[in-house]
């Protein structure tokens, strides 16, 4: 609450509820964080891109994805050996081939940090964010 109180004019503002636009601010932000993570996500399949989802309550939200590969792909994964689980042998395809084996040496993936790059630009949005949301309650518009 702000209590605003001019002497000179006579206007007199007893209390001033800042809650609509804060609860405005987490919805707006929470909106282009969506969009832009969508965006920054990699594009291979698809999957990860759709998986994005955001849950905003009044005060707070959280954007992130749904599929449990996201974090290897935001930090990137050592090269390591993959083995199969419910099965004899690992089965996959190299051009038109189909190749049977026992494990593979992956490489390794690098880091592709969406979800870093995302909160960066979230971040530089606040203000500007913030600053139309305060004239629009100075103007008495939340």
């Amino acid at each position: 609450m702000i209590e605003v109180k001019v002497a000179t004019s006579g206007l007199r503002v007893e209390a001033l509820s800042l809650k609509p636009a804060i609860t405005r601010l987490i919805g707006e932000l929470a909106d282009y964080a969506e969009r832009t993570m969508r965006e920054e996500a990699p594009k291979r399949t698809g999957a990860l891109r759709k998986s994005i989802r955001k849950a905003v309550s009044s005060m707070e939200a959280e954007i992130g994805s749904q599929v449990p590969y996201a974090v290897y792909v935001e930090y990137g994964t050592r090269p390591h050996i993959i083995t199969p689980v419910k099965a004899r042998a690992l089965r996959f395809e190299v051009g038109k081939e189909i190749v049977f084996t026992r494990l593979v040496q992956h490489p390794g993936a690098k880091p592709n940090p969406f979800v870093r790059r995302t909160a960066e630009k979230t971040t530089r949005r606040v203000s500007s964010t913030w600053t139309s949301l305060w004239e629009a309650v100075i103007r008495g518009l939340l």
